[in-house]
């Protein structure tokens, strides 16, 4: 995990993680049965034209509520990933810069170097997928991740992955308004875990 001085190795059991981040269509279903809605959600239905986008305007409690929904709906345990497995699920067993490899592609992610100006359908880069084949870890949207913020070596008993703990909680992978440096797979960011932003979206991870 890490870059630079930062670089350190750290065990991940097992997981599954969602091919692409959650969409308008999959949140609009949980916002439906649950009565949580995202922010851009509150006036009337999203539009449909955005229906495979990532929901954004999504805080890091409502991310939570959504994998608890998805726990209850499927009988399996889901939530969010911490940062050492999104972290893997990005970078892939060689801790690659970006997805796809060391060198930066803007044909393979929507970063600003697109010039969208907006979110994508999440299936929009296959190009960009990692290793394991997960699409649109870097570029797109920021997402959110379980761990609060904190330095570097990653440890999971010291006190990050406690979900009752107060402090901001990491962000990961860049989004649509970041340049080339901001969408690496290493870069770390960080959010108030009660706001949303219209750049922010997230995916779950299913434990085995």
């Amino acid at each position: 995990m890490g870059e630079g001085e930062d670089a350190h190795s750290v065990f991940v059991a097992a997981f599954y993680i969602a091919k692409h981040p959650v969409t308008n269509r999959a949140y609009q279903a949980f916002a439906e049965a649950t009565g949580h809605k995202a922010s851009h959600h509150r006036q009337s239905r999203y539009p449909e034209v955005l229906s495979d986008h990532p929901i954004v305007n999504v805080s890091w409690r409502e991310a939570l509520a959504y994998c608890d929904w998805l726990s209850a709906t499927t009988g399996q345990h889901c939530r969010l990933p911490t940062e050492a497995e999104w972290e893997k699920a990005a970078r892939g067993a060689d801790g690659r810069t970006y997805p796809w490899g060391s060198v930066f592609d803007k044909a393979r992610c929507n970063s600003w170097e697109s010039g969208i100006g907006w979110t994508t359908p999440v299936a929009a880069y296959p190009n960009g997928a990692s290793p394991w084949g997960v699409m649109d870890m870097v570029g797109n949207v920021w997402e959110w991740c379980s761990s609060l913020q904190a330095d570097y070596p990653y440890r999971a008993d010291d006190g990050r992955e406690d979900l009752a703990a107060e402090g901001w909680r990491a962000l990961r992978g860049g989004s649509w308004l970041d340049h080339e440096w901001g969408v690496r797979a290493g870069r770390r960011l960080s959010g108030q875990p009660d706001r949303a932003s219209h750049n922010t979206g997230f995916r779950a991870v299913q434990e085995i």
